[in-house]
């Protein structure tokens, strides 16, 4: 078979690069894009968009992730979708990864989105910004002839929290206008030209359920590749809870309405205590709990939130560390249970040969 050589653009692993550049080639052969074995894809969602502590933080692992996080409403201004799809998603996928979309359907801002949105969109209401949604991710997918993209896409996540006013939780719309939703938005993409090697549909639940009947929410096997849950451990919203006991009911409840493979699309914890101490250490031992659990539990992907928001998530470039790490001449706090973790037997990061970042089967869960 004909060897072909690609350049890719990656960022600052000095294991990957070549004269510090950030650029280093990878030659792909069929016979190489052999699934690989292992247990979980890697993957994070970066605190800054130009990826400059995204680069250190990885630079610090000594490998990349699979999967990278952006968030992205669906009812931004029409002007604004080619560049959410060809810079923003293109940006993660010049760097050797996957994109995981949590696609949220916010539309004239968060504030002002109508708590009937899911029955507007299965109504048409939103026809014409999903079309070109639609339009844009199958030209963005489909615009290298020989090595097509491909993405994850999280679609109104967390159906089950009453802070998304695409819950059955709040307003008038019920788990089957959540439904009729899916479909519709779904049946849009695929009419548009995504594949199921292109394009891997999430569904997603919280930890924390409302009053909702998850059962009568899920979209149905034909529309639905990855089932997902969220979670966070702090103090200020529940209590500190071990892995098992923060997940184990929903993973549970999930993997009882639907034998997909499973993720947790996005989670983090915080050191902080209900006193209003920090106890990085803790939360340092908990990141070891949770891939030990995850491992346990026979996840698929994971994704840690990378963000300091509400509280200190971060497990690079926190507020909080078990540690510090000098990494491109900046000092970080850093908990190093997240590096051991990522480079255990069965983690995998990017496929080292395939140019679609994951073979078909690692895209699909299946490794």
């Amino acid at each position: 078979m004909e060897r072909r050589r690609y350049l890719q653009t990656v960022g600052g692993i000095g294991v990957a690069i070549a004269g510090g550049t950030g650029v280093y080639e990878r030659y792909f052969t069929g016979p190489d894009w052999e699934t690989r074995d292992g247990w979980l894809l890697s993957g994070a969602a970066p605190s800054d968009q130009d990826f400059s502590v995204f680069d250190h933080f990885e630079e610090w692992l000594g490998q990349r992730h699979a999967v990278t996080g952006r968030f992205v409403d669906i009812g931004i201004p029409d002007s604004d979708i080619e560049s959410a799809v060809f810079s923003g998603f293109e940006s993660i996928w010049q760097r050797g990864q996957v994109p995981l979309v949590w696609w949220q359907p916010f539309f004239g801002g968060r504030d002002s989105t109508s708590q009937s949105v899911t029955r507007d969109i299965a109504n048409g209401d939103h026809d014409e910004t999903l079309q070109m949604w639609a339009d844009t991710l199958a030209r963005w997918a489909n615009r290298d002839r020989e090595y097509d993209r491909r993405l994850y896409l999280n679609l109104a996540p967390e159906l089950n929290g009453d802070w998304s006013p695409w819950s059955p939780a709040v307003g008038d719309d019920d788990e089957a206008d959540y439904v009729a939703m899916w479909h519709r938005i779904h049946d849009m993409l695929v009419d548009a030209g995504l594949k199921s090697d292109q394009v891997k549909w999430v569904w997603t639940l919280d930890t924390t359920t409302r009053d909702v009947d998850p059962e009568a929410a899920y979209p149905g096997d034909d529309y639905v590749d990855w089932i997902a849950v969220h979670g966070y451990n702090w103090t200020s919203w529940e209590t500190w809870k071990t892995p098992e006991e923060l997940y184990g009911s929903t993973f549970d409840r999930i993997r009882s309405i639907a034998d997909k493979p499973l993720a947790v699309t996005e989670f983090g914890c915080s050191s902080e205590m209900a006193e209003g101490e920090h106890d990085p250490a803790r939360k340092d031992e908990w990141v070891a709990d949770v891939y030990d659990y995850f491992e346990e539990s026979e996840l698929q992907m994971a994704l840690w939130f990378n963000v300091d928001a509400e509280t200190d998530w971060a497990v690079f470039g926190s507020e909080y560390g078990a540690e510090t790490a000098s990494v491109g001449g900046t000092e970080y706090d850093v908990y190093p249970a997240y590096r051991e973790a990522l480079s255990g037997d069965g983690v995998l990061g990017p496929h080292p040969k395939h140019p679609r970042v994951l073979t078909d089967a690692e895209f699909a869960g299946e490794f």
